[in-house]
């Protein structure tokens, strides 16, 4: 095993105690890679708030979405063998299938790269929050033939041919995995623990709900008006391939070392590297990133980033590398809080190089930024008075004076970097400016013709 400087030890250790702190995650741990080695594992805080135990590195946790990863690499193995094509439809090896796409078939490529012109169905939704206790739709989702029926009464809901928009999906990847199973004869669970988890020495990683009554495993916790509540785990056998492995980050840094290399682990080849490729490779456009196989492509700090997160709303994953081979990190999480792990790790990859998260990471820099505008402000004698407050993303400005109140949504510039420079939208469809300007002692705004100070 590698290891980091203590320096940067101590950063990364800084940097996660006060995420946990400030959005009250009960217990985390995360595993980093540099070139091929496990450089720095570690858990914090508690797997399980009320006996307090502790988290580790070797800690069980419901990764959720990071799941469809392991889908990708399944439905490359089997092209690899001659199985299937990612060109084939859908309907080639999944008799319940019953939706045509706007276009023509859906294709295995169009579920993965979530552009089928499928929209959510909120299966997920439904399930987390059925089995969680949070809320009841009433949507029959009790079994494999009850999805097929909710996913197949959807055909209206295509919103257009495939390729043209991405839409996030957790159904159509419920969808490959019964490609899985159709192409292989085994079912999609028993195909990863058997292809994937196995060659990998990931002996502890698992779909099955039991493990997580055993040593070193997370107790799911809701974030319930901030405040951590110990929930059921949500076990959904339908919902497998979008989201149901449960590992541990020391577990997930051998996978991640496999999708690195190429698909080779310690001598172990589990997959072609040209095969392998096309799960990286970024097929569909979706803001700033760009969609593969289970992963998106991300650019940060002049380096290409692969990964995923996932959410279960009761815990929380990420596991990702930097093109260039370098690094891989891999995170859980107990809850599912704001920040996600995702963005967390987005952080720590700052800090391995060398660059403060609060200022190069766009979620850290703006909470910085708006936490130091947002308060009280008066205009000179108390005149006229204003409240700046966080709102959505961005800042809302409501100014009281004599006739009324008057509120404006004020818009960063600069929306990665927020600044002291911002815009507010008009009926007019104008945007007027608002400036703060920042001094040693006070910190002032102005809009229109007024000049406040703020007070606290």
């Amino acid at each position: 095993m590698g290891s980091l400087d203590a320096e940067t030890e101590r950063e990364i250790e800084r940097f996660i105690g006060d995420w946990m702190t400030d959005a009250n995650v009960p217990g985390a741990s995360i595993a980093i890679v540099e070139n091929d080695e496990v450089a720095y594992t570690s858990g914090f805080g508690s797997r399980e708030l009320e006996t307090n135990q502790p988290a580790t590195p070797e800690t069980l946790y419901g990764v959720a979405s990071c799941t469809k990863s392991f889908a990708g690499l399944s439905i490359l193995m089997l092209a690899e063998r001659g199985a299937l094509s990612v060109d084939d439809p859908v309907t080639d090896h999944v008799d319940e299938v019953e939706l045509e796409g706007a276009d023509g078939p859906i294709t295995i490529h169009d579920l993965l790269t979530h552009s089928s012109g499928l929209p959510s169905l909120a299966t997920s939704t439904v399930l987390l929050y059925r089995l969680t206790n949070v809320a009841e739709y009433g949507v029959p989702l009790g079994d494999r033939e009850d999805f097929y029926r909710h996913l197949n009464g959807a055909q209206d809901e295509i919103a257009g041919p495939a390729g043209e928009r991405f839409m996030y999906c957790n159904s159509g990847y419920n969808l490959i995995g019964d490609v899985v199973e159709a192409a292989s004869g085994t079912p999609f669970d028993e195909f990863v623990e058997t292809e994937i988890l196995d060659p990998l020495g990931m002996e502890r990683s698992t779909f099955d709900p039991d493990a997580l009554d055993g040593d070193d495993a997370m107790t799911p916790h809701a974030l319930n008006d901030g405040e951590a509540e110990a929930t059921p785990f949500p076990h959904r056998p339908v919902s497998y391939p979008a989201g149901g492995l449960i590992a541990s980050v020391e577990e997930l840094t051998r996978y991640l070392r496999m999708q690195k290399n190429g698909g080779e682990f310690d001598g172990t080849r589990l997959i072609e590297e040209e095969t392998l490729a096309q799960a990286h490779e970024g097929h569909m456009p979706d803001g700033d990133r760009v969609y593969g196989y289970g992963w998106s492509r991300t650019d940060f700090l002049d380096r290409t980033v692969i990964g995923h997160g996932g959410s279960l709303g009761v815990s929380s994953s990420y596991i990702g590398f930097t093109e260039d081979g370098e690094y891989a990190i891999a995170m859980g999480a107990n809850t599912t809080p704001a920040p996600t792990p995702p963005t967390v790790a987005k952080g720590v990859l700052a800090i391995l190089d060398g660059e403060d998260p609060y200022e190069v990471v766009p979620y850290f820099a703006r909470t910085k930024r708006f936490e130091e505008l947002t308060g009280e402000y008066e205009s000179y004698r108390g005149i006229t008075t204003a409240t700046v407050e966080q709102h959505a993303g961005t800042l809302q400005l409501t100014a009281s004076h004599a006739l009324g109140e008057t509120s404006m949504i004020l818009l960063p510039k600069d929306p990665e970097q927020p600044g002291y420079e911002f815009e507010t939208p008009t009926m007019m469809g104008t945007r007027n400016e608002v400036d703060f300007e920042v001094h040693d002692e006070h910190v002032d705004l102005y809009y229109d013709r007024n000049r406040l100070h703020k007070q606290r």
